[in-house]
Parts: structure tokens; sequence; C-alpha cells
């Protein structure tokens, strides 16, 4: 695994978004109430929360198309899909569309949340996927 130590308060900050994204899918809870309750527990923590906002607030506005392409472009039914991972590939989709980091580092960075926080293979399933949805953008 790559040396993160420079990058500490950035893979903290994506670490949560992870968590605050799959909170919003599984209790549909409002995105703001998550929003306050990660700058409670977590204020005497370095992270970002201006980043975190920002892109929670985009995935909260953009989750029927993230949940579109996931079915309509990549072929994955909800069902097929742990929450946690489906969490995780909404995160990637967003960085990948806003593209504010390089593609191969929203990659590396999910295969590494995917580790962390999903099942020993997940990592592969989140590669294929990433890597399909960039293709199709591609293609489009």
């Amino acid at each position: 695994m790559k040396n993160l130590a420079k990058f500490k308060v950035a893979v903290r900050t994506r670490e949560y978004l992870v968590q605050a994204i799959f909170q919003l899918l599984f209790n549909n809870e409002d995105k703001d109430n998550i929003l306050q309750q990660f700058e409670d527990e977590h204020a005497t923590k370095k992270v970002d929360f201006e980043n975190f906002n920002k892109v929670l607030t985009n995935i909260d506005k953009t989750k029927e198309s993230l949940a579109s392409i996931l079915q309509d472009d990549l072929g994955l039914k909800n069902s097929e899909v742990e929450l946690v991972d489906r969490a995780i590939l909404y995160y990637g989709i967003y960085e990948i569309d806003n593209k504010e980091l390089p593609k191969e580092v929203v990659i590396d960075e999910c295969i590494r949340l995917s580790r962390k926080f999903s099942s020993p293979d997940s990592y592969k399933f989140i590669n294929v996927y990433l890597d399909k949805f960039i293709k199709m953008k591609k293609d489009k």
C-alpha cells in the first residue's frame, strides 16, 4: 500500500464521506443531519469539512442519477450490490464525473476504501465497475 501519511486529511475525509453516503442510503436520513453529526463527532480531528459538505450535498442531489448509472449503464441491480459497495461506487462515479481528481487516484482510493470497509474481494468488483464506467464515458 502506498504511503498516504502526507494525505491524512484527504484520506480521513474520504473515509468519513463513504460512511456518510452509506448512512444516507441506508437510513435515507436528511443530509444536513448527517453533516451535523459528522461535524459534532469528529470536530477534534483534521477533516476537510468544506469538501465533505460539498461532495455529500452533490451526491444527495444526484443519488437518483447515480442509481440510474449503476442500473442502466453498468447493469447492476440494487439487490446485487452491497450497500457499502454502492456507497463507494457513488463516491467514485461522482469523483470521476467531477474531474477534480485523476481517474487513477479515484480508482486507487475506492479500492482502498473497499478493502477497509467491505468484504475481502469487493475491491475487485469496485475496480471492474469503475473501469467500466470510465470506458463508457469515453465512448459517449
